[in-house]
């Protein structure tokens, strides 16, 4: 007969019980919740095409905009909320392509 364990408090190896309840009690976040309210996500009118891409331990979210201009108080928004902005501007007109990543996770990578 098996000896069977108690699988409340089983995690998968190399996670330890902190890591788990740590990962639990912080809600997933994107640059859409930052610039929302408590309740609900914002997603800008300046962003015309959003894409995101997705590694280990790490999101990207890249948007183009044909308004770079109307961006600019959005992005210090994510700034100080913790987010690592990189903006590549587009030389023939008024656009930019736009990523973001957690600047924690930037740092870790």
């Amino acid at each position: 007969m098996t000896n069977i364990t108690n699988l409340k408090n089983f995690t998968r190896p190399g996670r330890t019980a902190a890591h788990t309840s740590a990962r639990a009690a912080a809600p997933l976040r994107t640059p859409y919740h930052s610039l929302g309210t408590a309740d609900a996500m914002r997603v800008p009118e300046w962003a015309d095409q959003r894409s995101v891409y997705r590694s280990a331990g790490r999101t990207l979210y890249v948007v183009d905009t044909t308004s770079f201009a109307d961006a600019r108080a959005d992005l210090k928004t994510l700034d100080r909320a913790g987010w690592e902005v990189q903006v590549a501007k587009d030389p023939a007109g008024s656009g930019a392509r736009i990523a973001f990543t957690r600047r924690d996770l930037a740092r870790a990578a």
